[in-house]
């Protein structure tokens, strides 16, 4: 019903155009002009007289056109109100979450800079990218949940890393331990998301998982095929360090509900956006994650 509304009211040329500012503002004294002049040269003029009943009917279809234009230009003010309130509220959350992560690491900094050495290895002692990536994913949810309505039930975020030479996949982090996600390994070798990314190397985000499963780029699990709506975004990301590839892919999947109006294409893009910002952030933290481990292990763990 609801994607009927905006179809009908905002989602097409016709409705753009009826609710255009241009016309509600410039049909009312234009049909307000015809009927002055109808009145008061109604029976003078030879134009107006003569076709008297055309011009009743041209006038009453003015009028029904005012009245529709000036009707969805009202529905279009109120909907363009309510979605710039809802992006106004979602970019104060944006901002506390990228706030927040900031301050966790500028505090961590802060105490560990009490007590370090100058022959001690600083890099160990202050950088802890697996609590800021647990940090990120926790904030993740509750920022989809705050912003979006999302319930956190529904909320999925992970870190598949993988060792492509070996063929192995496995979960670094999970924004919930107790669920039971679809193993690694099985998604890599499917037609899945993680896939998708891996292969071409580029995010994406699939507002609709009905539709990326038509395009191959969902795989169908136990879980999403219980839910009738749903929508993942994926992005792969690659780290090397001295020759040695650390292979990421990270996950937002959210089931029985949409992050945000599928038929909205404007929408859309902009939920994409702040995905890739959160995206950005993990980035950089798994950049730090490998340079430690390859540092403590020389290998991919």
């Amino acid at each position: 019903m609801k994607g009927l509304f905006y179809t009908v009211f905002v989602g097409n040329r016709v409705s753009r155009f009826l609710s255009s500012p241009s016309l509600s503002i410039a049909l009312p004294p234009i049909v307000g002009l015809y009927f002055g002049m109808l009145d008061y040269w109604g029976s003078d003029w030879d134009v107006f007289s003569e076709n008297r009943a055309t011009h009743e009917l041209l006038l009453l279809m003015a009028a029904a056109f005012t009245i529709i234009v000036l009707f969805f230009r009202g529905i279009s003010e109120a909907l363009e109100g309510r979605v710039a309130r809802r992006y106004n509220f979602i970019l104060e959350e944006t901002m506390a979450f990228m706030n927040e992560l900031i301050k966790k690491k500028r505090d961590r900094f802060q105490n560990k800079a009490r007590h370090l050495r100058r022959n001690g290895n600083t890099f160990a002692l202050i950088t802890h990218p697996q609590d800021q990536l647990e940090h990120v994913l926790d904030g993740t949810s509750r920022l989809l949940k705050q912003s979006f309505g999302i319930d956190q039930k529904n909320i999925s975020a992970t870190i598949i890393l993988g060792d492509q030479t070996a063929n192995k996949w496995w979960y670094l982090l999970k924004s919930d331990s107790q669920k039971q996600h679809t193993r690694a390994k099985e998604l890599m070798s499917g037609s899945s998301t993680a896939r998708y990314c891996f292969d071409t190397g580029e995010s994406i985000f699939i507002p609709d998982i009905r539709k990326g499963s038509k395009e191959d780029a969902f795989l169908k699990t136990e879980r999403s095929s219980k839910s009738k709506f749903g929508s993942i975004y994926c992005k792969p990301i690659r780290v090397t360090v001295n020759g040695l590839q650390y292979i990421y892919i990270f996950s937002i999947c959210i089931y029985g509900q949409h992050l945000c109006t599928p038929y909205d294409e404007e929408e859309c893009r902009a939920c994409e956006r702040l995905l890739d910002e959160i995206a950005a952030r993990v980035e950089l933290e798994l950049c730090l994650y490998s340079i430690k481990t390859f540092v403590q292990t020389g290998a991919i763990k």
